[in-house]
């Protein structure tokens, strides 16, 4: 009977697959192709679904975080974006860091399998959620004609979005497509928030540097500008600014434990420990928590309690559905949906005090509890990282060189970091959803640090091509 790696590597064969290059491409090259996919993205974004009616108002609906976590755009080509690539991979790597799927990822033959496993899921995420997304109504009522059209369409795109993720990832391009479709996402949110030349219902432009232009060169008065509620407004430019600054920060701070090589005492180095050590894993996790409760309470509310007289169902969530044209919009007034629900800007904030504040701790109290539940099974943990080093010849001055007693060394500035990142992270999501910040405090926070790790790869590559020796000894081909 074959093994369940050889069932995965039998029916990945049968799932379109992008080749690497059979050369080493320039850094030209890759920044071609890097383009190319984004361009295609980009346009995906703004090509609506053939056959769902109101397409275009769907697609300025942005009422949850997810939008940026996943790159989403509701109506579009790319209404599932990069959903079932991110959700595949996260519970793939929580079950193979958990030792529930047993695989080596330092080994070739295993990673292998990974990746087609990731692959042959994210398919079937796909068509389960392209199912959810037309036959639940969410993108409107359709004949069942229309229905199928939707879904193939969404099953179609998705699948190239999966494709052009594994091209740049084959060597292609630089870096994940996946990074690159969360960054360019939301870019375009800042772009438009500074420079739309829309006009508001206010008079002035949507683009908040082009209104302040606009009132200084008409002589308006710039007091409606300075918070405008959804709308960019002077409030979120100095937000967003304030708050990219700091997390420039944050990417640099370490915190440096001193190691040195065990045969060669003398060679000493430093082990840099980030102080973002979880990143934003814990925001997204959260993010997608607290989306999953809105989607699925609205479900059961829609089925089960429309009228809000269910007390049982009430706890999980309380809906006011109103008309806008042929659109039915749900906004959640009680319940555990209401307090997963971010208020959006220093209104919502300012009308109900109560669940800003309840929203504010529901999220940074799971930021706490998925950065520590990410440190146990993601690799990070103090005993693998001590194993690392003591495989790598590195030991800490002046203690023995055991595993379990450089774990014990390297704990205390571990679980520092670990809860004072996940606090930190937390606090700008909130931030960003309170403030107005250009891109959400969410949005700024993977942005930057999607830049930085595209700094260090265009460092590394240049390098690299400038003195292929370094390239050899870094282990590329």
């Amino acid at each position: 009977m074959p093994s369940a790696k050889e069932i995965v590597k039998e029916v990945g064969r049968y799932f379109p697959e992008i080749m690497k290059p059979t050369r080493k491409l320039s850094l030209g090259e890759r920044f071609l192709w890097t383009g190319l996919v984004l361009v295609i993205y980009v346009l995906m974004s703004h090509t609506f679904l053939y056959g769902v009616p109101q397409a275009a108002k769907l697609s300025q609906q942005n009422p949850i975080i997810l939008n940026i976590i996943f790159a989403q755009r509701m109506g579009t080509l790319t209404t599932l974006g990069i959903g079932p690539i991110v959700t595949s991979g996260l519970i793939l790597q929580l079950l193979v860091g958990a030792q529930i799927i047993k695989l080596d990822l330092s080994k070739s033959d295993d990673r292998a399998v990974f990746t087609a496993a990731s692959k042959i899921f994210a398919v079937v995420v796909t068509v389960f959620e392209a199912a959810v997304f037309t036959f639940s109504g969410m993108l409107g009522q359709m004949d069942f004609n229309t229905y199928i059209l939707v879904f193939l369409q969404l099953v179609a795109a998705t699948t190239l979005i999966v494709l052009m993720d594994e091209l740049v990832q084959k060597g292609w391009g630089l870096g994940s497509g996946v990074s690159l479709f969360i960054a360019v996402g939301v870019a375009e949110n800042i772009i438009v928030s500074l420079f739309s030349p829309i006009i508001l219902p206010d008079g002035y432009y949507q683009g908040i540097i082009l209104a302040l232009i606009q009132a200084a060169l008409s002589g308006r008065p710039i007091s409606p500008l300075l918070v405008r509620g959804q709308f960019p407004d002077v409030l979120g430019l100095a937000s967003t600014f304030l708050l990219l600054f700091f997390i420039i920060y944050l990417e640099a701070v370490r915190v440096e434990v001193p190691i040195q090589y065990a045969r060669y005492s003398g060679f000493a180095a430093k082990y840099p420990i980030k102080f973002l050590y979880v990143s934003n894993i814990p925001v997204i996790f959260a993010s997608t928590v607290f989306t999953n409760i809105y989607y699925l309470s609205g479900i059961v509310w829609s089925r089960f309690n429309p009228d809000n007289s269910n007390p049982f169902l009430n706890l999980i969530g309380m809906f006011n559905s109103t008309r806008y044209l042929e659109d039915r919009i749900l906004t959640p007034v009680g319940g555990l949906a209401y307090y997963v629900t971010s208020p959006y800007n220093i209104y919502g904030v300012l009308h109900d005090p109560v669940k800003a504040l309840i929203y504010a701790l529901i999220m940074i109290g799971f930021c706490l509890l998925f950065a520590k539940f990410w440190v146990d099974i993601g690799g990070l943990s103090p005993t693998q990282v001590a194993d690392q080093l003591v495989k790598a010849g590195m030991q800490v001055p002046g203690f023995r060189r055991a595993p379990t007693v450089i774990a014990k060394i390297i704990e205390k500035y571990i679980s520092t970091v670990t809860i004072l990142g996940a606090l930190v992270v937390g606090s700008v999501a909130v931030f960003g959803d309170f403030f107005n910040v250009f891109g959400g405090g969410i949005g700024i926070l993977l942005m930057t640090g999607i830049l930085y790790q595209y700094y260090q790869i265009l460092v590394r590559e240049r390098l690299t091509e400038m003195y292929p020796a370094i390239g050899k000894l870094l282990g590329e081909e």
